[in-house]
């Protein structure tokens, strides 16, 4: 590039799905695992909210969440809240030219279905997509001491996946990236289109991964 250019290139990325990441406020972080334990702790709640068959993961334990309930209003703002904001940047990035283009916030979010994963020693989830409504959301609410930068069990191999989330998106060639390999963290939220493929690698030690998930529309 010539010295005297003062402008900056722009990396375009009209191609592939978008997605979001965020960290969810320690509120609703505390209010989604306190939900979680209170069905864990009734076996009649815990019989009725079982939602395993239903599901596809490999793991000890999948309940259903209920959104609808009055303690979970502020929740599910912050969830249209997120979405929103996906889709408005999204479409701000592949609409040209930008200063001629009014975009629309979406008015409505539709939450079709939420439930929780409970993932111990050996569990995985295989390779799905999300059936429901054209958004899915995965947030972290609790992560096992084994789940870090390096793995537990196999310490010989470079590649850390253990207990990560991996979503799959075409084939990786030049300039091009068909996988993005995740390391799940507390707090962690992501929301992306629900026919993205992605996949939970099983993780070895105690503990347990907890997640929430859930299927949404604009």
């Amino acid at each position: 590039m010539s010295k005297e250019s003062k402008t900056l290139p722009t990396i375009l990325t009209p191609f592939g799905p978008r997605m979001l990441h965020s960290k969810l406020p320690i509120d609703f972080l505390n209010e989604l695992n306190s939900e979680c334990d209170d069905i864990l702790s009734d076996e009649q709640k815990r019989k009725e909210y079982d939602d395993s068959e239903e599901l596809i993961g490999h793991v000890k334990e999948e309940l259903k969440c209920n959104l609808n309930q009055q303690k979970f209003q502020n929740f599910n703002n912050y969830l249209y809240e997120l979405a929103s904001y996906l889709c408005t940047e999204y479409l701000r990035g592949i609409t040209f030219p930008l200063d001629k283009v009014k975009i629309n916030k979406p008015q409505k979010l539709d939450i079709h279905s939420a439930w929780y994963v409970r993932q111990f020693e050996n569990d995985f989830n295989p390779s799905h997509i999300h059936t429901k409504g054209n958004i899915a959301c995965i947030a972290y609410l609790k992560i096992p001491d084994g789940i870090k930068e390096k793995n537990t069990k196999y310490k010989k191999e470079v590649y850390t996946a253990e207990g990560y989330i991996d979503f799959i998106h075409g084939q990786s060639t030049t300039f091009t990236n068909g996988n993005l390999l995740v390391q799940p963290k507390v707090g962690d939220i992501f929301m992306f289109p629900s026919h993205l493929y992605h996949t939970v690698y099983p993780f070895f030690g105690d503990g347990e991964r907890r997640s929430f998930s859930a299927n949404l529309s604009l």
